[in-house]
């Protein structure tokens, strides 16, 4: 047998390959889902909550369905844990189980929270919802009685047919069929009823004009005596009062 010299020994190096085994593989993967994991997204949910509100009611009682669940489980663990206090004695045992029941209480909670704030989503959707539908109902109503109004007016406007003179105008001889007064157009019988229908229009209508800063055109009456122009200049008196120009009031004469 012969003898070798240091110097003359070769020593080859040995790469060691680490290789990923199935298993570590597994593992990695699984602590990634529970981290990325997200059970209640919030957005998705609010969306249910806006899309299908019925399935969020679903959703809000399986949770809380989830939560009793949870609560009973705790009393489970709570009792587990008395039990092994008294027969074994084991404490580390039992505070094990009692951070595990203080955990659940945790999630128990989130989830509570979670609920409450699904109902106030819906609740706000349901308001939401409410105000849309009697701002519908109102504009209905309004346009209902605009149309109603415009088909008064037409209906008014087809009976009436008689001669227009502005309240300045002379009246002498003559007797009132209707006023007219923008968009108003009212029946009458005779001047009191014109007096009368006159302060009806305006105190319901042109009330704020009476303490507003609007300036009115003078125009004088024509002067002549007579018991329709006394009746004239009285309503020229109301019409000063809450400003409205003698040019914008006119009398349908019969």
């Amino acid at each position: 047998m012969g003898f070798f010299k240091k110097d003359e020994i070769q020593e080859k190096e040995v790469q060691v390959i680490k290789e990923n085994k199935p298993e570590t593989k597994e593992v990695e993967n699984n602590i990634f889902r529970r981290k990325n994991l997200t059970l209640f997204d919030i957005e998705t949910i609010q969306y249910v909550i806006d899309s299908f509100p019925s399935m969020s009611i679903e959703i809000q009682s399986g949770l809380n369905n989830l939560a009793e669940i949870l609560e009973k489980t705790i009393d489970h663990i709570e009792d587990k844990s008395s039990e092994i206090i008294k027969k074994n004695r084991d404490f580390k045992l039992s505070k094990a189980h009692r951070d595990t029941s203080i955990a659940i209480y945790d999630v128990v909670q989130n989830i509570d929270e979670y609920v409450n704030w699904m109902k106030d989503e819906y609740e706000k959707n349901l308001n939401k919802d409410e105000v849309k539908l009697n701002t519908a109902k109102e504009n209905i109503e309004d346009e209902f009685q605009k149309k109603n109004m415009e088909e008064e007016i037409q209906a008014i406007n087809n009976e009436v047919i008689g001669e227009e003179l502005e309240i300045h105008k002379d009246f002498s001889l003559k007797e009132p069929k209707a006023l007219k007064i923008d968009n108003n157009l009212v029946m009458v019988e005779d001047w009191n009823d014109l007096l009368v229908k006159t302060a009806e229009v305006l105190t319901k209508k042109y009330r704020k004009n009476k303490y507003s800063n609007k300036v009115v055109s003078e125009i004088k009456p024509i002067e002549k005596k007579s018991t329709q122009n006394s009746f004239r200049d009285t309503v020229i008196e109301m019409l000063t009062e809450y400003k409205i120009n003698l040019d914008d009031f006119k009398v349908i004469i019969k």
